[in-house]
Parts: structure tokens; C-alpha cells; sequence
């Protein structure tokens, strides 16, 4: 009995040696360019500006306000609405009056560090958002959406709280990166009829200011390297 009952653990280590170790999850890539919605089984998307950490190490994205549903809504990578939940949108907010661009247009997303592989790469683009800043004048910017790609232009209009672009932009790319190089300088907000440039982004330092105003999600935001 003694010699079958070592046969058979000598065995049961020879099986456990053999096995193939499983392969962790690498989770949801989600980065400049990407694209969520709250509600899968509805078509339509925004985009996803930048991720990084906030002042309290959470894990949180910048995106377009206009798309913004309610804090604690359940968000949802496009395409990969399968694995569950990236995140949750937050109350940290700000939109314009339907029609207008007089307001800071932005929010907030918490993501969730579990299922989230956070990057500073976009999806089939090359835009990498390695900081944040301010554009100068005639800057060649480039923004990318998932409805028309990565698009460039000069920027023209700087006043106030947007720049303004002939980079292309359309439904869904709300929310997207607008990038000079690596540097993250604008959100796509939407388009005008402004002789100028038609396309409008968010300026990137009039919305992080109102963000660190309220000292709560997404204060002293820094994108992940």
C-alpha cells in the first residue's frame, strides 16, 4: 500500500509539471482613439481622448462631455463589449447649451485597473500621447476618431476655450485626441460653420484648469507611459 500511494503521487507531480501554465489576461487595451459606449446593444460611440492617473493614482480618461450619460454608468469598449465593463462615468463634467461652443466640453471616465491594459498608443494609428500642453498658432495638428481615422490640418482660430482645425472629423469621433507630435492639445468637440476652419476642439488647458478646480476625479492628470 505505501509503495502504491508514492506511484501515484510521484505521478500526480509528473501530471502537474506537464501542465501548460495558463496565460494572464492582458486585459482591455484601451488608449488615444478608443472607443466606448454605454450601452452596447445601441448603435453609436465616443471616443477617448487620453488615459492616465489623476493626483490620487486613479486610473481615469479624458473624453467629450456631450456624450456624457450619468455618474456610475457603465461603459464599454467597442468591439469588446464582452469582457465587461471598462469603466464608469463620473461627475467630474461640462458641456455646452445644445447649438453652442460657449462652454468647456469634457468628462471624465474612471477606468477600471483590472480590466483596463491602459496606453498612450491609439488603435491602428500612430498618435501617441506622451504629455499635455498648449498648441501655438498654425501648428500642424493631427486628431483621430474611429469614423474617419487620423486626419490633419494648420490650426487656425485660438481664441477663447477652442482651437479650431480643418482636420476631418465625424459622428462618433467625439472625444478624440487632437495631438501636435506627441502632446496632447486638444478634445474633437464638433464642427461650425466658421469660414476659418470648420472643426472644433477643445483646448486641452481651459478644460485640465476646470478639472483641477473641482480637486476630484481626473485632477492633476498625467497620461500613462
Amino acid at each position: 500500500m505505501k509503495k502504491a500511494l508514492l506511484l501515484l503521487t510521484g505521478l500526480l507531480a509528473v501530471a502537474f509539471v506537464s501542465t501548460p501554465a495558463a496565460h494572464a489576461d492582458p486585459g482591455v487595451h484601451v488608449g488615444p482613439g478608443t472607443a466606448y459606449t454605454t450601452n452596447p446593444d445601441v448603435d453609436g460611440f465616443c471616443t477617448i481622448a487620453a488615459v492616465g492617473n489623476d493626483d490620487a493614482g486613479r486610473l481615469v480618461a479624458l473624453t467629450i462631455g456631450h456624450c456624457h450619460q450619468q455618474a456610475g454608468t457603465p461603459i464599454y469598449k467597442i468591439g469588446e463589449a464582452d469582457r465587461g465593463p471598462i469603466g464608469w462615468e463620473t461627475d467630474i463634467w461640462s458641456t455646452n447649451p445644445a447649438g453652442t461652443f460657449h462652454a468647456v466640453d469634457y468628462a471624465v471616465l474612471e477606468l477600471n485597473p483590472a480590466v483596463v491594459a491602459p496606453s498612450r498608443y491609439g488603435e491602428g494609428s500612430d498618435v501617441v500621447v506622451n504629455s499635455v500642453g498648449d498648441a501655438e498658432p498654425w501648428n500642424i495638428a493631427c486628431k483621430y476618431g474611429p469614423t474617419t481615422g487620423k486626419t490633419c490640418g494648420a490650426l487656425a482660430a485660438f481664441a477663447g476655450i477652442h482651437l479650431q482645425n480643418w482636420a476631418l472629423m465625424g459622428p462618433g469621433d467625439s472625444g478624440g485626441p487632437l495631438v501636435v507630435g506627441d502632446k496632447l492639445v486638444g478634445i474633437s468637440a464638433g464642427l461650425d460653420a466658421a469660414p476659418e476652419a470648420p472643426f472644433i476642439y477643445g483646448k486641452i488647458g481651459p478644460i485640465l484648469a476646470d478639472i483641477d478646480a473641482q480637486q476630484s476625479f481626473g485632477a492633476g492628470f498625467s497620461p500613462v507611459r
